[in-house]
């Protein structure tokens, strides 16, 4: 929406109070607003996928830069510690993004990197992700398949072990994601109540309008899966299953939306969170309709996690600003003119 319309609101506490004065006074005039970007699959505690303990001061200073690029929420699904818990502690919600958080990455014996995640023995899924509920901020990350030498992608979890897993972190205020990537488990994880799908590039048209009904999330990271193809090569057995994976991803976009699924960006490392426009952009590229796309990147993410999506008054005062809108070109959101958070500038 047009900046004049929205940022000539003064603040009060850091939030929305009446218009006042010229736009000009504000921000500059004729910019587009939004409510912020959002990552919906981070990994905050490292910058790259090597697969240490999370660095502490590193997460802050990656969620700080995210911050000064317009980056207002995160959806981090977890790693083999509790950096970003600790993180959320540590800084104050007013002086970074909006963080909800996984804690520790769950799979099985031989079902993920060894000694990575927590590993959940047969029969005890149940207590494994109760714990894993209360020690998160928000969500519980499984791994919901993984290749296994000489037999490929297996799943980790049965469909209703995931319905299990479903219902006791609901029972915790808490949300489930799972990491597919194969054929079979998106299909499960959607039967079973999951509440987001990561990855997921073989959803099939009836999970998706499944998944949409009851307003879950699908969050393709498409950036991410094409750097796996790249490091596994094109005509490798997974770099195949991948391309094919991707091909559904790009015939699904448009489909999931209209089927009310809440698409979100997610950069799982693949770039940095301070660039989630470029998943973004990748998006666009693959054909996704583009009002859509910077839904994606930022109002969706906020409807579904409970938070404001506007700039009523009493809300947050937080904006990211726009010389063009980004509907038109989303490439423009690579590209932020301002960015506040609790009516302090930022950037």
């Amino acid at each position: 929406m047009p900046g004049g319309d929205t940022v000539t609101r003064d603040t009060r506490d850091g939030l929305w109070v009446a218009p006042w004065g010229t736009p000009e006074e504000v921000a500059p005039a004729d910019c587009w607003a939004l409510p912020g970007l959002v990552d919906g699959h981070a990994h905050l505690a490292r910058e790259t996928m090597d697969r240490l303990p999370g660095d502490l001061d590193g997460a802050e200073e990656r969620a700080m830069t995210a911050l000064e690029a317009g980056v207002g929420l995160v959806l981090d699904k977890g790693w083999r510690d509790l950096t970003v818990v600790d993180l959320m502690a540590r800084v104050p919600a007013r002086d970074r993004p909006e963080i909800e958080a996984a804690g520790v990455i769950h799979a099985v014996e031989g079902g993920y990197w060894g000694g990575f995640a927590r590993e959940i023995a047969p029969g005890a899924i149940r207590g494994a992700v109760g714990r894993a509920a209360v020690e998160g901020r928000g969500w519980v990350k499984l791994i919901g398949d993984w290749p296994r030498t000489g037999m490929g992608p297996l799943p980790n979890f049965s469909e209703d072990e995931l319905a299990r897993a479903v219902a006791v972190a609901e029972e915790h205020g808490s949300r489930v994601a799972v990491h597919t990537m194969a054929r079979d488990v998106p299909s499960m994880a959607v039967r079973a109540g999951v509440h987001s799908i990561e990855h997921g590039l073989f959803l099939a048209l009836d999970d998706l309008e499944e998944l949409g009904a009851r307003g879950g999330i699908w969050v393709p990271t498409v950036i991410q899966v094409e750097a796996v193809i790249r490091q596994l090569g094109t005509e490798s057995s997974g770099g195949r299953l991948l391309r094919e994976g991707l091909d559904r991803v790009r015939s699904n976009l448009n489909h999931a939306v209209e089927c009310g699924v809440v698409v979100l960006t997610g950069t799982d490392m693949a770039v940095g969170t301070h660039q989630v426009a470029k998943e973004a952009i990748r998006l666009w590229e693959m054909g996704m309709a583009s009002a859509a796309v910077v839904d994606a990147v930022s109002c969706a993410g906020f409807r579904a996690t409970g938070r404001p999506s506007n700039f009523d008054i009493g809300a947050p005062a937080d904006a990211v600003l726009f010389d063009q809108d980004p509907a038109l070109d989303p490439r423009v959101l690579a590209h932020p003119l301002r960015v506040i958070r609790y009516g302090r500038i930022v950037r």
